[in-house]
């Protein structure tokens, strides 16, 4: 028979879930505080402590935070896109290229990630608990699905670049589970390669295992589609230019060609999916990370209530658009109070730090927030098929213009450049968290503003200054771990 679709609707941040497979429905509340030695020993606990892992990802040390603003600062060249004016060091730092391995959310971005990871861990190692072959095929490709996601975040901040060198260290690779403080290891770190690897491994799985389908296909929760688009970012990484392309294809065509939504601003600040939403991260008006201090929204939004203002969107960075293009507008009302009252991409801010452009992007508290949109497969396609000089599911011409038609730009009427394609990327994503990993992927450069101690230089995609150190906590109880080069004094 026919197995059925399982809806498996996990509410994010301490929301109740609800789990669904064929017929059979399983209500769990959240607790406030598990018996870790118990937590795995039925469906019910596996499920809660999965649902953990999910708050981990949608919280502010990932998508909903630091890992789009970390990409973005990094990558900054000279204050040329971004205008920085918040008082936190460690995000001045981050600017200025000039990281410190004792600062407090490149700390909390590795525990979490390893927080996540046992946990996800432990749900694999007691999938016999879970009699329902079901809801035991679901368990096991979410969980290998997340420890991928986590692990590619950890690769691809605290490691060089794969198209460097992929033998040098990456990250320390955990695949024990641990409930007894007495059994934690001390592993030293895995090669950029083996990590690549096993990402690749765990997002393949899961991509076998789980349904197929579009937007909010599994309650936002990780599907077959989800594992095919962050296997895209993987093989872009790499430099795997056929790989990528067919895994961008099977998106697009899960999608259909008509998915993205009619205008850019639709995009954002919604409280539920749209026609694009690939993969997303939910919030309300309770549980959210965006108003968190390290929340997406809060360095980017300036608004009444919302935002500190810290970063700012610079007119060279506007100027990028032409005149038709949707996705440049900027917007003068000194009336809006919330992200309702801005039609545009682009607006100047009202509340702290008034006065100064603003994206609106992440304008919303409450919002749902973008980590994968249709718009993201259609570029990277493009780009792969440009440097594989291919066509794999359509040409590089037609995959942009789809993004340029979208925004009313001009479009483009033979096959673009790799420097076209590079600057629709910014134009469309920018951001949303690309920064850094497009640089080292262009294997571009980046300017060091007047602030930093390297003031004036050009710092290349693959100089340790744009890596983050192993936190120096870390270091001091894992004498296994070797501190990245550009850290060690």
């Amino acid at each position: 028979m026919k197995r059925n679709k399982n809806i498996i609707v996990i509410a994010l941040l301490l929301m109740t879930m609800l789990f669904s497979a064929c017929d059979k429905h399983l209500n769990i509340e959240p607790q406030q505080s598990i018996d870790d030695k118990k937590v795995y020993t039925n469906e019910a606990g596996i499920v809660n402590a999965l649902s953990g892992a999910y708050s981990i990802l949608a919280g502010p040390d990932f998508f909903a935070g630091t890992s789009v603003f970390h990409s973005d600062l990094i990558a900054n060249s000279n204050n040329s896109t971004i205008g920085w004016i918040g008082t936190f060091n460690g995000y001045k730092q981050m600017n200025n290229k000039s990281l410190d391995p004792t600062e407090a959310t490149i700390a909390t971005k590795w525990t979490s990630a390893y927080e996540a990871i046992n946990i996800l861990n432990n749900c694999l190692a007691n999938l016999d608990s879970i009699k329902d072959v079901d809801v035991k095929r679901s368990v096991y490709g979410q969980a290998r699905f997340l420890r991928g996601v986590f692990y590619f975040e950890l690769v691809r901040f605290y490691a060089l670049p794969y198209g460097f060198d992929p033998s040098k260290l990456g990250v320390p690779i955990v695949t024990n589970p641990v409930l007894d403080l007495s059994k934690i290891t001390y592993p030293s770190r895995s090669s950029i390669s083996d990590v690549y690897t096993f990402v690749l491994n765990d997002l393949t799985a899961a991509k076998d295992s789980l349904e197929v389908g579009g937007a909010n296909t599994n309650g936002g929760l990780a599907s077959s589609t989800n594992a095919s688009a962050f296997l895209v970012r993987v093989y872009m990484s790499m430099s795997d230019w056929a790989n990528a392309a067919i895994e961008a294809t099977n998106v697009i065509d899960v999608f259909g060609a008509s998915a993205l939504n009619v205008t850019p601003r639709l995009c954002y600040d919604n409280i539920a999916y749209t026609f694009e939403d690939v993969f997303m991260i939910r919030q309300n008006l309770v549980s959210n990370a965006g108003n968190s201090n390290n929340g997406v929204g809060t360095f980017y939004a300036s608004l009444p209530g919302f935002g500190r203002g810290d970063a700012y969107v610079r007119a060279g960075h506007l100027a990028l658009y032409e005149a038709t293009d949707l996705r440049g507008g900027l917007m003068d009302n000194p009336y809006a109070k919330t992200a309702a009252d801005i039609n545009e991409m682009y607006y100047w801010g009202v509340g702290t730090n008034a006065g100064r452009r603003m994206t609106v992007k992440f304008a919303k508290f409450d919002a749902y927030v973008n980590v994968i949109r249709l718009a993201e497969m259609y570029l990277s396609r493009a780009e792969a098929n440009f440097n594989n000089s291919s066509a794999i599911g359509d040409t590089p011409m037609n995959d942009i213009n789809v993004i340029r038609a979208r925004a009313n730009a001009t479009l483009l009427v033979g096959a673009p450049t790799l420097a076209e394609i590079k600057t629709e990327w910014v134009k469309e994503m920018c951001f949303e968290g690309h920064a850094l990993g497009n640089l080292k992927r262009w294997k571009g450069s980046t300017i060091a503003p007047s602030t930093s101690p390297w003031a004036g230089q050009s710092i290349p995609w693959n100089d340790g200054r744009l890596v983050l150190p192993i936190p120096q906590r870390e270091m001091d109880v894992n004498s296994n771990l070797v501190q990245n080069d550009a850290y060690i004094h």
